[in-house]
């Protein structure tokens, strides 16, 4: 009885009373037992008939008691796993709405910094006439590039998070948001020598301009970042319900296994070291989080080796004025 206890107390799941009380069940059932045994051996006298009674009480007791204490005993285990459980998840919502109240309190200021040093930096290049020091300035400037997105990236899931993030639905021709985006990735396409492909689309569509271009130049950055050859394109068609965008890359692509797990915040894709950078993993968390709050449907092929296909479905204005 005492391992037993011991075992009980182990977990921290049961009081001392809920314990004695088990144990104490325990220790009846087996003492009924030993009797019914003893009883059962023991000649049956046909002229002490009570020891039948008796016997047949013992053993009915015994298996009673011992159905009650191992159900007591499951039940209890469960619930207090189920509180434990219920706690557990009430101290991680805590942590990360303490996580989003900091972030949200001091993202005007990160902003606000990072943004004056990119300004300072770019100045004093324009300033120095040495090739040397030219060149460690625009290293800096690189660097304050990449911790601007990186922060701005974080800073953007923490506003959707908590609802800061208030959609402005409008409608408004997607050509506009496709030239942007071409303007803005065409040379980061050539330097890895693959191709940008962004299909013209006559279509407009009703959405917020702003986040659906956040959308999109995700997307495109992600197919650039993991695509050593070939090409990424994106491509629009009209479908029932709406507009299809797509946007598919050559790249690494991603196993079956983890698609489910791509827009997770902080989720890498770590098919091929060379595509790795100092990313965040944030990039496909907010296009997954802002689908939902522009009710877009969202939807993600991928082959290894093969490259990946995200597909948005966007709604379009039939007949626009």
């Amino acid at each position: 009885m005492t391992r037993i206890a011991e075992s009980l107390r182990a977990g921290g799941e049961l009081s001392t009373a809920q314990i004695a009380t088990i144990c104490a069940a325990l220790c009846l059932a087996v003492l009924a037992s030993a009797l019914t045994v003893v009883g059962f051996l023991v000649p049956e006298p046909s002229s002490v008939p009570w020891i039948v009674v008796v016997n047949r009480l013992l053993a009915l007791a015994a298996i009673w008691l011992t159905v009650i204490g191992a159900t007591w005993l499951i039940l209890t285990r469960r619930r207090s796993n189920a509180v434990t459980l219920r706690e557990a998840q009430l101290e991680a919502d805590k942590a990360r709405a303490a996580k989003l109240r900091f972030l949200q309190t001091v993202s005007n200021d990160i902003r606000h910094h990072l943004q004056t040093l990119v300004l300072l930096n770019g100045a004093l290049i324009r300033t120095v006439d040495d090739p040397k020091a030219q060149k460690m300035f625009a290293g800096q400037g690189d660097a304050l590039a990449h911790l601007s997105d990186l922060m701005n990236s974080l800073l953007d899931i923490t506003d959707i998070e908590t609802g800061e993030v208030t959609p402005a639905i409008e409608e408004f021709q997607l050509e506009d948001v496709l030239v942007t985006l071409n303007e803005e990735f065409r040379d980061k396409a050539r330097a890895k020598q693959i191709e940008l492909e962004i299909v013209r689309a006559e279509a407009v569509v009703r959405t917020d301009r702003e986040l659906l271009t956040k959308m999109l130049r995700s997307l495109v950055s992600n197919g650039i970042r993991y695509t050593e050859k070939g090409k990424v394109t994106v491509d629009c068609q009209p479908v029932t319900g709406g507009l299809r965008i797509t946007v598919q890359d050559t790249g690494i692509g991603i196993a079956d296994d983890h698609l489910a797990d791509i827009f997770d915040e902080f989720y890498r894709i770590d098919n091929d070291p060379a595509a790795r950078d100092n990313g965040l993993g944030l990039g496909l968390t907010i296009v997954e989080r802002i689908s939902r709050l522009l009710d877009i449907k969202l939807n993600v092929t991928s082959q290894v080796g093969g490259g990946s296909m995200f597909t948005l479905l966007v709604p379009v204005v039939a007949n626009p004025l």
